[in-house]
């Protein structure tokens, strides 16, 4: 019985080492280190270039490392018949929901436009705008989404969120289907994504939607950079449609040299760091769904393949 972690080594480092200390009876090797294929039968992974999941005829379980596991379905030799879990960390949903409110005070009290005034040794008051006055539309209502969501309610703004189908949360409007999409956003002073990447999100926020937004509105991208069309946003920014943006996430990423949120005074950009990984709680899940997969007891928190998360 055999995990391989199969992570950048910030990652697997870490996680290697609390495996090896909480199940010394457990084989674990990391991505560096070569591992008996046939002992393999578990996998902790981001993603999965193609080859992996094949060297390894016993496997029987994929273990995300994280909430997302978009990249991990996109591996082309990934068996229908394996299993794949993610991580559900509220922790994790805190932290997100945190980093999101941050940026949306500081859009709300225009922190970024203040920060520029003393760069340039300007003293200027500007008028502020109440929290009840911002309307907060969430894009997903998933464990981090909802989470987002709650924030928000708490300290005042005015909350909507669109899924699949209705939530009922506290305080919040619920919005399903195309048309409620366009609705929300035509009523969203600041728009959170926090939506999972399948085919039907990827592309989502184009120049089309994105121009629903009311004029003035702000963008927070806590999802994945798939769901932006990244060009779009920046041609809207620029246009004075939309106030600006804060990413935390890219198609590619680090963005390439070129790519304008590096040096555009609108955007925010932060290499992904939103969400603030338990490493001891991925070792944790992962290792209670291998010896549950070799029970036959019910995994959890058990991917749909289907619905993409």
């Amino acid at each position: 019985m055999a995990i391989l972690v199969h992570l950048p080594s910030f990652m697997a480092v870490p996680i290697t080492a609390l495996l090896r200390e909480a199940a010394p009876d457990i084989t674990v090797w990391n991505g560096r280190e070569a591992a008996v294929a046939d002992e393999v039968e578990a996998i902790i992974a981001w993603g999965l270039k193609p080859g992996v999941v094949p060297a390894y005829p016993n496997l029987r379980l994929v273990c995300a490392a994280t909430a997302g596991v978009d990249k991990l379905l996109a591996a082309p030799d990934l068996p229908a018949h394996i299993p794949v879990t993610r991580i559900v960390d509220p922790g994790q949903q805190a932290g997100i929901a945190r980093f999101v409110l941050a940026m949306a005070l500081r859009h709300t009290r225009s922190l970024g436009l203040y920060a520029g005034q003393q760069r340039r040794g300007e003293w200027k008051r500007h008028a502020g705008r109440d929290v009840a006055q911002c309307r907060v539309g969430v894009l997903g209502l998933g464990e981090i989404g909802s989470e987002v969501a709650r924030m928000f309610v708490a300290i005042g703004y005015p909350v909507s969120g669109w899924s699949r189908a209705a939530k009922h949360l506290p305080g919040v409007t619920d919005f399903t289907g195309d048309d409620g999409l366009d609705a929300m956003l035509a009523q969203s002073d600041i728009l959170v994504c926090t939506l999972p990447l399948t085919p039907r999100t990827e592309g989502l926020l184009n120049r089309q939607r994105l121009s629903r937004l009311p004029e003035g509105a702000y963008v927070i991208n806590v999802g994945r950079g798939e769901h932006v069309v990244e060009p779009d946003l920046v041609a809207l920014i620029d246009a004075g449609h939309l106030a600006g943006a804060a990413l935390d996430v890219f198609a590619k990423e680090p963005p390439a040299a070129d790519d304008p949120v590096w040096n555009h005074p609108r955007i925010e950009a932060t290499p992904h760091i939103a969400a603030d990984p338990s490493y001891p709680l991925v070792a944790r899940q992962c290792l209670d769904n291998l010896r549950r997969a070799r029970d036959g007891r019910a995994l959890l928190n058990l991917v749909d393949r289907q619905a993409g998360y």
